[in-house]
């Protein structure tokens, strides 16, 4: 099986990947005697873009990783309310839950 390799994580390295491929770029061009020192519009729209994108997946995840732990301590009240060996214990464990929830 082929290893995949993984996106960049932040704006530096997805700018350091661009340097490190323009340097590479400019140095196969020297033999034609072409010199890019710019970076072009188009390269700057495609990694504001990624970058962009990058930014809310990172949102989105930290999200989805809060409503994680919110059904985390749900279950916890829920295992507490199963366990308990009275009904007060019982009804405060699933109010816990209620609270959680909301």
């Amino acid at each position: 099986m082929s290893k995949r390799l993984g996106f960049p994580k932040k704006r530096e390295d997805i700018e350091k990947i661009v340097e490190e491929v323009s340097s590479e770029h400019e140095h196969e061009h020297e033999h034609h005697h072409h010199h890019h020192h710019e970076e072009s519009p188009e390269l700057r729209m495609v990694i504001d873009s990624l970058s962009a994108k990058l930014t809310l997946m990172e949102e989105r995840l930290e999200a989805q990783s809060a409503e994680i732990a919110r059904l985390y301590k749900v279950l916890a009240h829920l295992v507490e309310a199963l366990a308990a060996d009275s009904e007060e214990e019982k009804r405060r464990a699933l109010n816990g839950a209620l609270a959680a929830l909301e």
